[in-house]
């Protein structure tokens, strides 16, 4: 970074975050003020142009000022926070009425469910339904947007808690500010298996970093002469040289390593890991547990080491796995599917009988035939992150191998010792724990659920990437070892002339790679064609047409529903709930949904196609159903992979299928049987097609 600017220039870095405050000003009410009318395929491309021209000028202010003046660093970086998180805050500010489809539907319905005196302790992870459903009882917000409240929020927990992990590894205010940004990348959602909406393993993911930064503190915070305040805010205090014992926080502390307030915050927090998502604790478990079993084999082998003086995390650890194990073993239905399912694809694997990533070579094949090579979506997706996931093994290496020393000249706000080279190398102890439990899901069904884990460890990769950003930004790089001090010569003397000789040159083209880099990452955040995917918006239109159309009941008996490429359930439960809840609106009986429609029958033959289905139950009157969302979906993000433009004109033109009712975001046909092919009336609870 360069030095600070002299006196008389404060005046001009004064002005220009004025300039950037009014500019993000400026985008957020021209957002507000364009609400969205409709489906939009693309949040980017339907968010005014104006919106995203002063967002961008309200960024390159916010990361000037943060690389020219350390004096303006906390207005600079809130600055950038802000911005960040009118872009995450993007559904609510423009007025949706739900963003998130498939899952987050699902989870709408839960919500409600509980709203009206369901059980949340039957549902596997509640944590995050009951926060949305206090929302919505004490301040009065309606269901969906207290949802998107609830992601929205714990995206801007995961922008703090990623700074406040970097600011504990390198205790300055630049590392801050690096962790920071690094942190509005938000590089762990890759739309593949984590998203930006109301989706629990995403949700649970981004609360991680705030329970690593809770486990940093609890392992070196408690030097009695440092204030309270001080050690909650960057786990200042020295490793206390008490005798090496079982000495853990709560009931075993003695001696010098006292419990810190976060030693009792921990624990809590473990508890609410669990909550919002069990399998995101359970990666923990594994993080914590290989961190565990190297501090006592340190203690044990190793006495005199300065990792065998660190806090245990002994009681931590198997408190978050006694938390799990009881929560599991009252929801054992949902672990154990999915522990078989992982047997057996590695079982099937070693045999080799198994094939790896089944689901990446479907989706792979999906990209190519609509034109997308998979080194494109690469880039897009996982291309930041797989430069920080880079940076991120450099410094771990570095810094446990001791070729990277410390930072020298930054203004520390600690005065131990180097305790974030012992706080690495105990991460990578849990991480070499972690890996081989990620392997296994690159085999056979499991894998469908690789990607959640890719996102997890882009966690891990965002806060030791930023430290290793916070390197590359030094004024002189601390190389040692190989040829250590020759290196770290040539280094020092290679960057000061650089910035001697180009100095604004060198600012200019850093503000210019972060905002490339910030640029990227945030265009992926959202699904949109960009990424050959749909937008997740569920406009309100869509939720009135079916549930319509749910209650367009005669005689009693059921409506039978078909769709492109989904089907009627996800949008019945997301309006009723439960089937035990007690709706006054309930529909009874209950819908019946059929297979997706291939395009050829939408092109000519809908009652046929009905008519002849090879499931008895299925030959009867249908609802045909198309929201405007499949319309732009197949045509515009998939570039009718599947379904074309035409298929979704012809089914007006079918003989014995008529429009019964259009909003303009859903319109429902009626699809007319011969009344002697119908089958009797199915059983409430016997009546079952593929796909339910």
């Amino acid at each position: 970074m360069r030095a600070p600017v002299r006196r008389g220039d404060e005046r001009i870095v004064e002005a220009a975050l004025a300039v950037g405050y009014l500019a993000l000003a400026a985008a957020i009410v021209a957002a507000y003020t364009t609400p969205a009318t409709g489906y939009e395929v693309s949040i980017y491309a339907a968010t005014p142009t104006a919106t995203w021209a002063t967002l961008a000028l309200a960024g390159v202010v916010s990361i000037a000022v943060c690389l020219s003046d350390e004096r303006y660093l906390a207005p600079a970086v809130l600055l950038g926070a802000l911005g960040a998180a009118t872009v995450a805050g993007l559904p609510l500010i423009r007025g949706y009425h739900f963003y998130g489809r498939a899952d987050s539907l699902i989870h709408l319905g839960l919500v409600r469910s509980i709203g009206v005196g369901n059980d949340p302790l039957e549902l596997l992870y509640p944590g995050s339904h009951l926060i949305a459903t206090s929302l919505t009882k004490v301040a009065a917000v309606e269901v969906t947007r207290a949802m998107m409240l609830v992601t929205w929020t714990y995206t801007l927990v995961f922008f703090a808690s990623v700074a406040l992990c970097v600011w504990f590894l390198i205790p300055d205010r630049r590392a801050l500010a690096v962790g920071a940004f690094s942190a509005f990348l938000l590089l762990p959602i890759n739309n593949v298996s984590t998203y930006l909406h109301f989706h629990t393993y995403s949700i649970g993911m981004l609360f991680v970093p705030f329970v690593i930064y809770l486990v940093f503190t609890h392992l070196i915070g408690g030097d009695t002469r440092e204030r309270v305040v001080e050690r909650v805010a960057d786990g200042s205090g020295a490793v206390g040289g008490g005798t090496v014992g079982f000495d853990d926080s709560v009931g075993f502390a003695v001696g010098a390593r006292k419990p810190v307030p976060t030693s009792y915050l921990l624990p809590v927090t473990s508890v609410a890991l669990v909550l919002v998502h069990p399998q995101v604790a359970l990666n923990v478990v594994f993080l914590l547990a290989g961190m565990t079993v190297t501090q006592h084999a340190y203690r044990r082998l190793r006495p005199g080491h300065s990792l065998a003086e660190y806090r245990l995390l002994t009681f931590q650890t198997v408190f978050l796995l006694t938390m799990f194990a009881i929560w599991v073993s009252t929801h054992d239905w949902a672990f154990i599917s999915t522990a078989e399912s992982m047997i057996e694809s590695v079982t099937d694997f070693v045999a080799g009988e198994g094939s790896t990533t089944p689901h990446v070579q479907s989706q792979s094949d999906s990209a190519s035939a609509i034109g997308a090579s998979i080194q494109e979506l690469f880039v897009k997706l996982f291309g930041v992150g797989a430069v920080y996931a880079l940076l991120a093994a450099t410094v771990v290496l570095g810094r446990i191998t001791g070729y990277l020393g410390r930072l020298e000249g930054h203004r520390s706000m600690r005065t131990t010792p180097d305790t974030a080279k012992d706080v690495t190398t105990l991460f990578v102890a849990g991480i070499l724990v972690l890996l081989p439990f990620f392997a296994a899901h690159f085999v056979g069904s499991i894998s469908t659920y690789l990607f959640r884990h890719v996102g997890f460890l882009m966690v891990l990769a965002t806060i030791f990437g930023a430290v290793g950003v916070r390197y590359l930004l030094a004024d002189e790089l601390p190389v040692s070892g190989l040829g250590s001090r020759s290196a770290g010569t040539r280094v020092r003397s290679v960057r000061r002339r650089f910035a001697e000789v180009l100095p604004e040159t060198r600012s200019v083209v850093a503000v210019v790679i972060v905002v490339l880099v910030l640029s990227l990452s945030l265009a992926t955040i959202f699904p949109s064609p960009f990424v050959y995917l749909s937008g997740s918006h569920v406009p309100e239109g869509e939720m009135d047409g079916y549930e319509q159309a749910f209650a367009s009941q005669s005689g009693g008996a059921p409506v039978w529903f078909g769709g492109v490429r989904h089907t009627s359930d996800r949008y019945e439960i997301a309006l009723y709930g439960a089937e035990s809840a007690p709706w006054d609106r309930e529909v009874n009986p209950a819908p019946r949904k059929s297979t997706p429609v291939p395009e050829q029958a939408m092109l000519g033959g809908l009652p046929a196609y009905y008519a002849n289905h090879p499931e008895e139950i299925v030959r009867r009157d249908h609802y045909f159903v198309v929201a405007e969302a499949d319309r732009q979906r197949e045509v515009l993000a998939y570039d009718e992979l599947r379904y074309s433009a035409e298929s979704f004109e012809a089914v007006a033109a079918q003989p014995d299928v008529g429009k019964v009712r259009d909003n303009g975001e859903l319109t429902v046909y009626f699809v007319d049987i011969p009344s002697d092919t119908f089958p009797e009336p199915p059983d409430e609870e016997a009546a079952t097609v593929p796909g339910g």
